[in-house]
């Protein structure tokens, strides 16, 4: 039976069949003690306890009750059936997947660890949250923290003893980050006594762990204002004492959390520090490159939110498509007897919403592993510049990533409640509680709009343009190489014309940016957007190549069946969306400054 949570076949078609790591990655440096039998057994692992155990709590699915965390005497208490959870998710080595074998992981590739992010995450992104920032927040530990510190604080973050954060934003300063007011003063012993008010902190304090270690971004005192002058620091709830063991309070308190619209089992947290003048940090890295040193976090989490874009709309996808083959309703237009009811997966429309679903998370799925796999062939570069093209694409494709694939997630987990109809929109099932946490990914760890500037100012201009350029080749080599199949050839021609359309507005962008700067702001997300369609599109020939290749020995009906989707979803996604691509770039460089003209006073009177 077709699982309703977790797509572990797309998983194993995508780094087995498609990226090929196999031969790529697997059996060498620093993956010389993988091989593809190891990667299904984790995988096997992964969809197992995504299905069995984390499924479950999203929420109690026969009752519908609500999973929440709550607050309550200034402590807070994560929903009952995530200790358990957290419990499994530790002793499973989750926590730690595709890190050094030195801190306890497992040295998978980071692609291998990111599609059972991907199956975990389709079953309850509130959860999830909790162990993947420990992880980040464990990664910064690793790279930017002393000796001293690590030994205190790194083996417990990655084996889950302790749990973890990112401590940003601040009531008057969300967006803009360098308006932030939290400051820190330095003690004799090299430490700091840190002072302010975070806002927003996802898992930002919760009973699963015994500590947690918030990474802080503040200012210390003297240091200049704006991004230049904040530093980041180590602050754990509770001090360690030096020889590990847990000591006092550190002076860090919860002031509540808030009530959201989704993801309500994950505890969204207003912290204080230092109302007292005795909450202690450690600097990590140098002083006033706090921004600097977050980013590698925040890149880390911004791809794991495109990924939890994606996961939320598999899971709205399989559970619309379990739907409509059992909902009956209505009569099949071709068989002209209005007294035989179907199915309503026989219905056009129906079918429109499900392949435009299934289309959707099936490219942007390998958007985001992609990512990863550049990661991964950074990691096992030979040379240095070979290092910097990967990481190069990684740049360019990150922001892309976040963006594309949440507001595309959003488009599918529209379409999965509107394919159960009136039942969608109550909490009978649980699309609509999908939906709404869909809504979340759009808007935290930058917003899509934030995304978007990043995009068009920064990462299309990399090194002279040479990482977008890279990515162009990338996309043209695997073009020219699907040729080569005598396969789908109406469509690389689309996927051509959209590309070169992307080429040409972002030099046509270049030059607007220096007398019309207006109107390439404007159109940054939708240029986005274009280029997400224009990607999909080249992922999508790539998967309907290679299914086009599997599908003649094909040794089953299912699997007869699957690559034959590849197929018609390739064709149906290229042809009614990356088609349209040259046409919206076009619009996208109009003169029309509309958006900045309008009064403020004239959006409503």
């Amino acid at each position: 039976m077709t699982s309703k949570w977790v797509d572990e076949r797309d998983a194993k078609f995508i780094l087995h069949e498609v990226l090929n790591i196999g031969e790529i990655l697997l059996g060498k440096t620093p993956f010389e003690d993988h091989d593809a039998d190891m990667v299904n057994m984790v995988l096997d692992a992964a969809a197992k306890f995504a299905e069995n155990e984390i499924a479950p709590t999203y929420p109690d699915e026969v009752h519908r009750k609500p999973v929440e965390a709550v607050f309550k005497d200034g402590k807070v208490y994560a929903p009952e059936a995530y200790h358990r959870l957290w419990k499994l998710y530790a002793e499973g080595g989750w926590f730690s997947t595709a890190d050094s074998p030195e801190v306890g992981g497992q040295g998978l590739p980071e692609v291998v660890a990111a599609a059972c992010a991907n199956m975990f995450l389709s079953c309850n992104q509130a959860f999830v949250m909790y162990p993947a920032l420990t992880h980040g927040a464990a990664k910064l530990v690793e790279k930017f923290c002393t000796a001293e510190v690590k030994a205190l604080f790194l083996n417990k973050m990655f084996d889950g003893t302790w749990g973890g954060t990112m401590c940003l934003t601040e009531p008057g300063a969300g967006s803009d980050v360098g308006a932030l007011k939290s400051t820190a003063r330095k003690n004799p012993d090299g430490t700091y006594f840190i002072t302010g008010t975070k806002s927003f902190i996802s898992s930002g304090d919760h009973d699963l762990a015994d500590n947690i270690i918030h990474p802080v971004l503040a200012r210390i005192e003297g240091d200049p204002r704006g991004t230049k002058g904040i530093s980041l620091f180590l602050v754990p709830k509770i001090r360690v004492n030096a020889d590990g063991t847990l000591g006092e309070p550190n002076d860090v308190s919860t002031g509540n959390i808030e009530s959201k619209m989704g993801i309500h089992g994950n505890a969204t947290c207003t912290l204080n520090f230092g109302e007292n003048g005795k909450c202690i940090g450690y600097l990590m890295g140098e002083e006033r490159e706090g921004m600097k040193i977050m980013f590698h976090m925040m890149n880390e989490e911004r791809q794991g939110v495109g990924m939890m874009g994606v996961a939320l709309a598999s899971a709205g996808y399989r559970h619309a498509l379990a739907y409509a083959k059992e909902r009956i309703q209505g009569s099949n237009v071709m068989q002209k007897d209005p007294n035989i009811t179907v199915p309503i997966i026989q219905h056009p429309d129906v079918r429109r919403m499900l392949l435009k679903q299934k289309s959707i998370v099936e490219g942007t799925r390998l958007l985001c592993l992609y990512c990863y796999y550049c990661m991964d062939r950074r990691k096992a570069a030979a040379t240095e510049e070979e290092a910097d093209k990967w990481q190069g694409l990684i740049e360019v494709l990150t922001p892309i990533v976040k963006s594309y694939c949440t507001e595309m997630g959003m488009v599918v987990n529209d379409l999965a409640v509107q394919t159960f109809g009136g039942y969608g929109y109550c909490r009978e099932y649980p699309v609509e509680q999908m939906m709404r946490d869909q809504k979340i990914n759009l808007i935290y760890e930058g917003t899509n709009g934030i995304q978007a500037m990043d995009l068009l100012g920064r990462k299309l201009g990399m090194k002279k343009g040479v990482y977008f350029l890279n990515l162009i080749s990338e996309i043209q080599t695997g073009l020219a190489q699907c040729k080569e199949t005598d396969m789908m050839k109406e469509e690389i021609v689309i996927v051509e014309n959209a590309v070169n359309a992307i080429v040409k507005t972002v030099m046509d962008f270049a030059g607007m940016m220096k007398t019309t700067p207006y109107i390439p702001l404007i159109a940054a997300s939708d240029f986005l957007n274009c280029i997400g369609d224009s990607l999909l599109g080249w992922y999508h020939i790539w998967m309907a190549t290679v299914a086009s290749q599997k599908l003649p020995a094909a040794a089953t009906d299912q699997d007869k069946a699957f690559y034959s989707g590849k197929i018609e979803s390739a064709r149906f996604f290229i042809r009614r969306t990356t088609s349209l691509v040259p046409a919206k770039c076009e619009i996208l460089k109009q003169n029309d400054l509309s958006a900045m003209q309008i009064s403020e006073d004239a959006f409503a009177v």
